[in-house]
């Protein structure tokens, strides 16, 4: 078994920087361990944002942006810190601050949708 930092080390040799980054995955279920078997998420990575789409597999209800984290805005580290924290900006998927409430990728503002849709068209 390969430990985090030789597994970390050798992303960097194939990965020197993040110009080239882009990618995705599903999270079937949520919490832990993988509670709300019905729910899932599709998580987008790039240099230039995180998005997450939950959905419940069983079609009840619209597909919404839980997680947009721009990284072209301007972002500090906690004052304190902290266990676990978590780069804010758009929208966040713990919820800590009223703008982090769900809702559907069309809602986002129009500059928002339209990097999100210059890197994944399908998404329209």
């Amino acid at each position: 078994m390969v430990t985090e930092g030789e597994l970390g080390l050798e992303w960097r040799k194939s990965y020197q920087d993040n110009s080239k980054i882009d990618y995705r995955f599903v999270e079937r279920g949520t919490g832990a361990p993988g509670s709300e078997e019905s729910k899932q998420i599709r998580w987008f990575m790039n240099k230039d944002f995180r998005l997450a789409l939950l959905c419940d597999v069983n079609g009840n209800g619209p597909e919404e942006v839980i997680d947009f984290t721009r990284y072209d805005l301007p972002a500090s580290e906690p004052d304190k810190p902290q266990r676990e924290w978590s780069l804010m900006n758009v929208i966040n998927q713990k919820r800590n601050r009223p703008q982090d409430k769900p809702r559907p990728l069309q809602q986002l503002s129009h500059d928002d949708q339209g990097l999100v849709f210059s890197r994944y068209s399908n998404l329209r």
